[in-house]
């Protein structure tokens, strides 16, 4: 690198406030438009509807705003904790000024967390409220079919039948509840893609494809193939319950071990019989979205090493397989979670190759200044 170049990213990397955000805003357009037209187009659906509100809203705004204060918590927690250690005289003014030249707070940082932070709230909330009245618009009645087709794929059985002499033990059924629920845990990893100042085209690749699987496979496909879930099988669909067993296995389970999930199950048909929408609400089988996500994490941490590859990918497994045992899916609707996440991610790949303007460049590192000062001009 030329001490000219280096000269022109630095130049770059200190763009005014205005221009900065001109330059994010064409950088977030096809994200913001992708977002914007889904809130539209279901809102307007379900004013049509006679729906007009959207009750999450407010838990939602608080909802985001958690991990940013937990966030910027931490970093001033470290700041202290560093200058009362290391830093001697201690100066409180000192804490202030590293602060202020912290990265996290940089005006970088927060022009290109900014669009993406503000959409959150009122995305995820259309969505549940689009998610919560799906029953409404469409009554579950795709569930006989995914059963028969599940039986038909697996040898003519269902297959929490192949996995219970494996995974029907009270200790693996509590422990995978947990490791199911941990999914949640995720949203960490949407907001350090939100704020994430390097490698834009990796981190605009996954919000992209992040926004079309809820979207799409979330909110147009669950509609389109409305179905409840083997747990609430016995609910929605009259006659013979194949998942009867199975549903007794886990309640005895969870006087052995608590099982997360059957608290979770219970919290979503209580909302459903009150027909209510609540954070997280909403009954929706197919497809899983609890595994086309976690897809979603294993093809981003593969650019994060062999160990984040590993972990993301046996958690992609765990997912899968837990998804079943605990009752919450079809087998089928996690095979449809995986192809529609997979192409989540190709199809937000082409956009961002393609389609969308790069993002400013970020701020040269200490490091990275102190190695260009000591390089020649190229001849």
């Amino acid at each position: 690198m030329s001490l000219s170049t280096s000269s022109s990213t630095l130049l770059a990397s200190h763009l005014p406030w205005t221009t900065r955000m001109q330059v994010e805003i064409a950088h977030h357009a096809v994200l913001l438009i992708l977002t914007l037209a889904y809130c539209l187009i279901a809102l307007l659906y379900l004013s049509n509807r006679g729906i007009h509100e959207l009750p999450v809203f407010a838990e939602y705004l608080v909802g985001g705003a958690m991990p940013l204060a937990a966030l910027i918590g931490f970093r001033i927690f470290g700041e202290t904790t560093f200058h009362a250690v290391h830093v001697r005289p201690f100066r409180p003014m000192g804490i202030l000024k590293g602060l202020r030249q912290s990265e996290i707070f940089s005006p970088e940082r927060t022009a290109a967390a900014l669009i993406p932070v503000l959409l959150l709230p009122l995305f995820s909330s259309v969505f549940t409220t689009f998610k919560t009245s799906i029953p409404e618009i469409a009554p579950y009645s795709w569930d006989p079919i995914f059963m028969e087709l599940d039986r038909t794929l697996h040898g003519g059985q269902q297959p929490w039948e192949l996995l219970q002499p494996l995974l029907g033990y009270p200790i693996l059924t509590g422990i995978l509840g947990f490791l199911y629920n941990v999914w949640h845990g995720m949203i960490l990893i949407v907001y350090w893609q939100m704020i994430r100042i390097r490698d834009r085209e990796l981190r605009m690749q996954f919000l992209l494809s992040f926004v079309l699987a809820w979207a799409v496979l979330g909110s147009l496909f669950a509609f389109m193939f409305s179905s409840a879930g083997p747990c609430y099988y016995g609910n929605v669909v009259t006659g013979a319950n194949p998942y009867a067993d199975l549903m007794t296995y886990l309640y005895s389970a969870h006087d052995v071990l608590p099982n997360r999930s059957i608290y979770a199950q219970e919290y979503l048909w209580r909302l459903y019989e009150q027909g209510k929408a609540g954070l997280g609400g909403g009954i929706s089988a197919m497809p899983s979205l609890h595994v086309s996500v976690a897809l979603l994490i294993f093809l981003l941490m593969r650019n994060f090493g062999r160990t984040a590859t590993w972990i993301s990918g046996v958690y992609v497994i765990i997912i899968l397989t837990s998804s079943v045992h605990l009752g919450w899916h079809y087998a089928i609707d996690g095979y449809v979670g995986l192809i529609g996440g997979w192409l989540a991610w190709r199809i937000s790949g082409y956009l961002v190759r393609n389609i969308i303007p790069q993002a400013p460049p970020p701020p040269p590192t200490v490091a990275g200044l102190a190695h260009n000062q000591g390089q020649q001009v190229a001849p």
